[in-house]
């Protein structure tokens, strides 16, 4: 099938005068740990200027059935349906620099017609570097800088070397396909995943999206506002303090995740550091863990992390710090955004 006809322009846009060195991806995948992807949207559409020029036609490449878009019936009739898009936005960054994101969520059909009608509109648009963003549920504390990891299509491309220690054969995303689709068209594609705690994931966390900021510049991507992030962070991170502080348990939990990651990162003589295949066996455990997961229709070793005897999680409302229920979840069953390692 033709992958020109999939893709089409908004009708006010002239395609030949859009000019962009980088294109921001923040397609959905099994799940958006800490809302990462969605802050990093809401934060550049709402304080940079921007218009959508372009969108992928949804009924061909959307399982609306099995992912179904939420509506309102008030009374007597419906309103405010939610309706799926995959857009792609003109965004004018403060310097001046104009860059594109693509937001929406992972498309359920046609893969590779999908990415072959992306691959045609980098071209288009003279992108130079793609970067794909995401957020990932793993084993980390939040006391500590939350890593950003990345893949390529090339390693080479890559600007700052910090990928997954191993390699994991994982149920893959469509990034993962555009990231070798676009590689294989000899285009720079770099994916940028920020883990995030693994008993956090399903709140509304803003380092995450903090974090990938920062790593776009560093991956040669235009400088980005932080703009209301850090203040959203900082009563997020005084609630989550201050349930860890009343619950020995959990503060044991947070002590044995800062020994680990501080092994993981430390050098020196005196430091013990775990071999890469060390490293690498128990993130891959910790990955089966939603492979089991995915498979069995249930849970069975709690991927939102270790709980209290009363069952309680750090919650995202500074206003209720023991309320024991966290606002978001994954987006899809299926298991978290963990297939972005660079064996992807």
């Amino acid at each position: 099938m033709d992958p020109t006809t999939l893709f089409t322009y908004e009708r006010h846009v002239d395609s030949r005068a859009l000019r962009g060195r980088t294109l921001l991806v923040t397609l959905g995948a099994y799940s958006d740990a800490g809302d990462a992807q969605q802050l990093v949207d809401d934060q550049l559409l709402n304080t940079l200027s921007s218009r959508v020029v372009g969108r992928l036609d949804m009924d061909q490449v959307f399982d609306y059935a099995g992912r179904r878009p939420e509506v309102t019936l008030q009374l007597d009739h419906f309103t405010e349906y939610q309706k799926p898009e995959i857009l792609l936005h003109e965004v004018t960054a403060l310097d001046g620099e104009t860059f594109f994101l693509l937001t929406g969520p992972e498309p359920s059909f046609q893969w590779e017609r999908v990415a072959g009608a992306l691959r045609i509109v980098v071209e288009q648009l003279g992108i130079e570097r793609t970067l794909l963003l995401q957020g990932f549920p793993a084993p980390v504390p939040h006391t500590r800088e939350l890593p950003v990891t990345r893949f390529a299509g090339d390693p080479d491309s890559i600007t700052v070397r910090r990928t997954m220690p191993g390699s994991f054969r994982l149920r893959a995303p469509f990034t993962a396909l555009l990231t070798m689709r676009l590689a294989e068209g000899g285009h720079e594609v770099v994916g940028l995943t920020v883990h995030v705690p693994q008993y956090l994931h399903e709140m509304t966390y803003p380092d995450a999206a903090i974090a990938l900021l920062g790593a776009i510049t560093e991956e040669q991507g235009p400088e980005l506002p932080l703009g209301s992030l850090e203040s959203q962070a900082v009563p997020v991170r005084e609630a989550v303090a201050a349930q860890i502080d009343a619950q020995p348990q959990l503060q044991e939990m947070v002590e044995g995740l800062e020994k680990r990651f501080d092994r993981m990162i430390t050098s020196g003589a005196s430091a013990e550091v775990p071999t890469a295949e060390a490293i690498a066996a128990e993130v891959e455990e910790y990955l089966a863990s939603f492979e089991a997961e995915g498979e069995d229709g249930k849970n069975t070793s709690d991927p939102d992390g270790p709980e209290s005897p009363s069952g309680s999680r750090p919650s995202s409302d500074p206003e209720t710090p023991s309320d024991p229920e966290t606002p978001t979840g994954p987006d899809s069953s299926d298991g978290p955004a963990s297939t972005h390692s660079p064996d992807a």
